[in-house]
């Protein structure tokens, strides 16, 4: 007879298989959740080239936009009895359907995976290398959080295109703790990574490739235009030395890599395909999933056939037995993830609605903290739920990263989003004389004739981050 501590012993190692197995499907949920449509789309042909109890089913015609409908409960997703006939024919994935379609739910498992999906963070490629060194430099969790977040805002080509500003309102502590956290990315490989702009990437490399020469730092620090401009006795003469050292300067110069990141990463998708599309219907801005690209997927029933032949054998029973589960979870997880992302969209709408109506200089001012409060999520479920996700709508195709951002105070006592900002200095810039372009300092002091009073050196940022040229450079001689 089995003894009460071989019995337990047992219960506790089953214990632990069903806790590993849980935590793998989460960890899938959280991927999945993080992927872009057209990464999901690719994740789904993998997966029915790998599973045979999946395929493809036919799309149900497009519903009309509906508010969400609440969801029913379900039994136990871990029941003992292999019954395929008892939930197969549920499991069903069709990218159209609407929040208010769920399928059957589990509240326990539904907490769960929230709990996983606050909680695990995505590693990919260059971004992955970065996470790694990160959690091994960082000297406490909130270093950590932020630099999560820095990392989430560095482009393909190794370079932070955040805001600083925008991170520190995000995860509630100081702009100067969020600069602090980026100095500590900056160290990290490839060296270079983590700068703002050019100049700053090569001096960060200067420093470790060539530290004894503060020449070439005072090259690439005070005459980088000249330079790419090909002025050489003009960079000799300021700097008090011969044509031939600026050539020296130069060679050092070129042997650095002004695209850190490129190493690592391929080239950016061709295509964008929306994960969410808002419309204005009947006067009311309503969200309904758009990726219509995505395959409709399903459990084959004639593998729920094959499950009922009594002639099987065990092992041929386990294997379909694990293939099902695994396609299960699966459907769930994309299901989810549609079902989290137009929540979330549903949530942006409700705030942006001025933008949608009016344009760029009606966003309002958004954190990830004000909508997972809405949703009722963790923030970092919001980030990365928009992190390389789209939005159609009537103002144009916006990833949805786009909407957040704080606020600046106006002399009205009314805040404005720095994005908003962004898109002012953008339409000034534009209407401009370009024989006479407009300097940091007018546009500040045209700001603040608007009752925005903000720096000369925001304005810098904001026009650099917009990708517009300096003064000098945006200057017509016609």
């Amino acid at each position: 007879m089995m003894s009460m501590e071989h019995r337990l012993d047992q219960r506790q190692k089953q214990t632990l298989g069903q806790h590993i197995m849980l935590t793998q499907k989460m960890q899938q949920a959280i991927q999945i959740l993080q992927l872009s449509a057209a990464e999901l789309e690719q994740q789904i042909q993998q997966e029915l080239e790998a599973n045979p109890v999946l395929e493809l089913v036919e799309r149900e015609p497009v519903p009309e936009p509906a508010p969400p409908a609440a969801s029913t409960d379900a039994t136990d997703e871990f029941e003992e009895a292999f019954d395929l006939d008892a939930y197969a024919s549920d499991w069903e994935y069709d990218a159209r359907r609407q929040e208010g379609q769920d399928l059957s739910r589990n509240p326990d498992l539904d907490e769960r995976r929230q709990y996983y999906q606050d909680s695990i963070t995505r590693e990919e490629s260059f971004s992955s290398r970065l996470l790694t060194q990160l959690r091994m430099a960082a000297d406490d969790e909130t270093t950590l959080r932020i630099g999560e977040c820095i990392i989430g805002e560095i482009d393909d080509r190794g370079y932070f295109k955040g805001s600083l500003e925008e991170i520190a309102a995000e995860t509630g502590v100081t702009v100067e703790q969020a600069e602090e956290a980026l100095r500590l990315v900056q160290q990290f490989e490839p060296i270079g990574v983590g700068a703002r702009d050019i100049v700053e990437c090569l001096l960060i490399q200067i420093a470790v490739e060539y530290p004894d020469e503060p020449q070439l730092r005072e090259l690439v620090e005070f005459h980088l235009e000249e330079l790419e401009r090909r002025q050489i006795p003009k960079i000799a003469k300021a700097m008090g030395v011969t044509t031939e050292r600026v050539e020296e300067l130069k060679a050092m110069l070129a042997k650095l890599n002004p695209w850190p990141g490129s190493e690592y990463t391929g080239d950016p998708p061709q295509y964008v395909i929306p994960d969410v599309i808002v419309e204005k219907v009947d006067g009311a801005f309503v969200v309904y999933p758009g990726d219509d690209r995505l395959p409709g997927l399903r459990i084959s029933p004639e593998y729920r056939q094959m499950a009922s032949n009594a002639k099987m054998d065990r092992q041929g029973k386990q294997y379909l037995r694990e293939k099902v589960e695994s396609a299960k979870w699966l459907l769930r997880n994309i299901e989810q993830r549609q079902n989290t992302i137009v929540r979330i969209a549903r949530a942006i709408v409700d705030v942006q609605e001025e933008f949608l109506e009016k344009g760029p200089e009606f966003i309002k001012p958004l954190t990830l903290q004000e909508i997972a409060d809405t949703v009722g999520v963790h923030e970092a479920t919001v980030s990365r739920a928009t992190r390389g996700k789209y939005m159609q709508t009537p103002q144009g195709l916006f990833e949805m990263k786009y909407f957040f951002s704080p606020g600046l105070r106006r002399d009205s006592g009314e805040s404005q989003s720095s994005k908003s900002v962004q898109s002012i200095i953008k339409k000034i810039i534009d209407e401009e004389d370009k024989t006479r372009p407009l300097s940091d300092q007018k546009i500040a002091d045209m700001l603040r004739k608007q009752g925005l009073n903000i720096a000369r050196r925001t304005v810098t940022k904001y026009r650099e981050a917009l990708g517009i040229l300096t003064t000098t450079l945006r200057k017509s001689y016609e």
